[in-house]
Parts: structure tokens; sequence; C-alpha cells
């Protein structure tokens, strides 16, 4: 009998080395597009590729289903594919094909709803009149189901590996990954790699870490990215897309997380479940709350610290004349630009002024570096780094002005003031 898997190779012009296939006739629950219910289905291996193919007659152009590792890996059975159409063993002599529409996800990523296409396919004639359409989506939806929250297919754990499974798979520059290793060494890194050869490190965070009681761990890079280590088979990956780093946000609308567990049925069952997904992100909101909180605190204790131990910066030139007309010229800067603190006085921390000139080596005047001291509304005192200039007419200095100033109060107290 001439093989009609041979034919399909020679239509598509593609070159079989070596093949291997049995013919099986197989009855159809609905028919195929040329109208048949019966078909040869033919199941074989080219070159190192296992083929399931159907077609209604030998001389037939076959549809031709390629074998799935990645979907049988993850439901125990053998399953070939193509187009997103799964053909799945049934029993011994039939077979379950539909085509998943919502969700539109493979086998072991989520549990189906609704089919595009459907059909089932026997050797046994008799069991096409006991099966249904709607038999059939319910087989496919509860097998869907099975391997998402029964363990079905799911590889078994070993606490020792360093072998880990993804929540969300598309994991670097747009390439997914079914898993990933995950080397820790506690206290001091995490090395994320992926099979494509590329990986990360993630640094430990030891002050964060105590305060959460949950070791952390930062990818850098201003990328706010991190690792917290629940355990040795389970770590939260979350990415702080608002613009702030762990410890200065909370956990909001744009903040994203990943999952990695060593268990492979505790992520699909993860996948399904809103709850459980609810629940990682209640704790990493926790989490964050908990450290923007602590980071408030000792920001806030820092900040009174500097202010109780901060002086005003050493006195440079000594001019008291000067020194009135550059207190005037900070007034006058203040009022300018709306400042709601009250000037006290101005002084020189330069020792000496500096001469600027124009292109063609003319005077034009001269620079000092100073401070303004002001008193705020709080009842603190201030002081703000400040250039004070004179213009030069060619025979003397005009007053004193404020030619700039440097960002940023330094609050003290105004006993050291005087």
């Amino acid at each position: 009998m001439k093989n009609y898997l041979y034919i399909i190779i020679a239509l598509t012009f593609t070159l079989f080395n070596q093949l291997y296939a049995q013919d099986q006739m197989v009855h159809l629950l609905e028919p195929s597009r040329d109208g048949k219910k019966q078909q040869i289905l033919q199941i074989g291996e080219n070159n190192g590729v296992k083929l399931l193919a159907m077609a209604s007659c030998k001389q037939c152009m076959p549809a031709v289903y390629t074998y799935n590792p990645e979907a049988s890996k993850a439901s125990g059975k053998s399953i070939y594919g193509t187009s997103g159409i799964y053909v799945i063993p049934y029993d011994e002599n039939s077979y379950i094909s539909v085509a998943p529409k919502i969700p539109a996800v493979a086998i072991g990523e989520g549990i189906w709803e609704t089919f595009l296409y459907a059909n089932f396919f026997s050797a046994d004639k008799a069991k096409i009149a006991s099966m249904t359409k709607k038999k059939v989506e319910d087989w496919a939806i509860n097998f869907s189901k099975q391997i998402m929250t029964g363990g079905v297919g799911a590889q078994p754990v070993d606490s020792e590996s360093n072998l880990y499974y993804p929540a969300a798979k598309e994991l670097h520059n747009g390439e997914s990954f079914n898993s990933v290793t995950i080397d820790i060494t506690k206290g001091k890194e995490i090395r994320l790699n992926f099979p494509n050869g590329h990986g990360e490190r993630y640094n430990y965070m030891a002050e964060l870490s105590k305060v959460l009681e949950v070791d952390i761990y930062d990818v850098g890079g201003n990328r706010r990215e991190y690792m917290f280590v629940e355990s040795p088979l389970s770590i939260i990956w979350a990415k702080y897309s608002s613009g702030n780093d762990l410890g200065k946000s909370i956990w909001g609308t744009y903040e994203t997380f990943n999952y990695f567990h060593k268990d492979q049925k505790v992520i699909r069952n993860l996948l399904v479940s809103k709850e459980g997904q609810d629940k990682i992100d209640a704790k990493l909101a926790d989490w964050s709350l908990k450290a923007k909180e602590y980071a408030e605190k000792t920001y806030a204790a820092k900040v009174a610290k500097d202010i109780k131990n901060r002086r005003l910066p050493s006195k440079g030139l000594s001019n008291s004349a000067l020194e009135k007309q550059a207190t005037l010229a900070a007034k006058l800067w203040a009022n300018q630009y709306n400042w709601e603190e009250t000037i006290t006085k101005a002084y020189f921390t330069g020792n000496d002024w500096s001469i600027y000139r124009n292109s063609l080596g003319v005077q034009l005047g001269r620079r000092i570096s100073g401070v303004i001291v002001m008193k705020r509304k709080d009842g603190t005192c201030s002081f703000q780094y400040a250039t004070f200039a004179q213009q030069y007419n060619g025979s003397g200095y005009q007053k004193v002005f404020t030619e700039g100033i440097v960002r940023g109060q330094n609050v003290l107290e105004c006993t050291y003031v005087n």
C-alpha cells in the first residue's frame, strides 16, 4: 500500500529520507472540508519529526499535524497540532480535535471556555453515534481544567534543583520560556538564567529585607525590578512602573509582577485563580507600603539629625559695607521670585573676588561665592548658597547684586544663625 504521507511530501516539495507510518481508518463526528465522514489516519515519523496526518483518500491532500512536545509534556498525552488546532487522544482508538477561542491559549496555560472548531474521530464507529459536539467541547474544557488544577502532566518537584516555572513566560527581549534556572546565594545575590544563554543578576537589599522580613534582591540600573524570595520554592518578581523605587512608591495600577515556583502545579493553579493572583498583589501592596513608611520615617529622622547638626558655612571675605549690599541684593532677589522666607542676612564664603572679562579681555566685573540666610515660616532657619557680583564701569565697581543661587535650602536651627 502506497503511503500517502509520502504523497504530501512530494506535493509540498519536501524531501523525506525515512518514513514510518501505519494506516488507520477513522470515522468523524463532523465531516471534513470535502464533506467526508471517514478518513485515513496515519501517525509516522520523518527525519526525527513525529507527524499525524489525515486524508479522505490516499491520493487526497492530507491535513498534517506535528507532534507538540510542550503540550504533550504538559498533559501527559501525545498531542499533535497545527495553526492553533490540537489533536488529543481520547482513548486507545479515538481523538478529540479542538481550536480554542476563549482563551486562545496553549495547553497548560489556561482553562478553555469556547472553541473555533471541535471534532471527534474514532476507529470505532459506535463511539461516533454516542458523541455530540457539546460532549467534545465539555471534554476539552475538563481536560484543560484538569491540567491547570489537577496536576495532570505536571513535572515532579525537586526541591534541590534550581529549576523554576514562571507564571508569565515572556521573560527576555520578547522571548518566552517554560522554565528557567535561578541560583540564589542567600544574603548576596540572585542569578536568573534564561534558556537562550542570557541572564540577570539581582543584588541583596539588606536593610529592607530586615524591615519586611523577606529576602529582597534588586536588579539595579534604575530598572526598579525586584525579587522577593518567600522560600527556596517560591519567588515573586515585581516591577515598579510608576517612576519610583521600592521604598518610594506604593503598589499601584501600573505595577506588574511575575511568579516563579519549583512546583508546576502551583503555577498552573495561579494562572486560573484570580484569588491567588489577588493575594500576591495584596502582598506586594503591603510590602510596598511598609517599605515606603520605613523610608519616610528613616528619611525624616535623618533630616532631623542633619538639621540639628548643621551649621552655617565659614565666613570668607569680611567687608561690612559690601555684606549690607549683598543682604539688600538677596532681599531683592527673594522679592522678585516670591520667596516665602524672610531674609536675615547675606555674607561671603569666598576669600576673594574673581574677575570676569569679555572675549576681548576687557574686565566686566567681579564675583564671589556666598550664602543667603533666612527664617522660615515653620520656625526654623535655612541658608542657600549664592553667587554675588559687581559690575565694573572702567573706574570702579557698582553695587553688589545677586548673580545666581544654588537650588535647595539647607535647614538648621535658628540658634546657630547669629
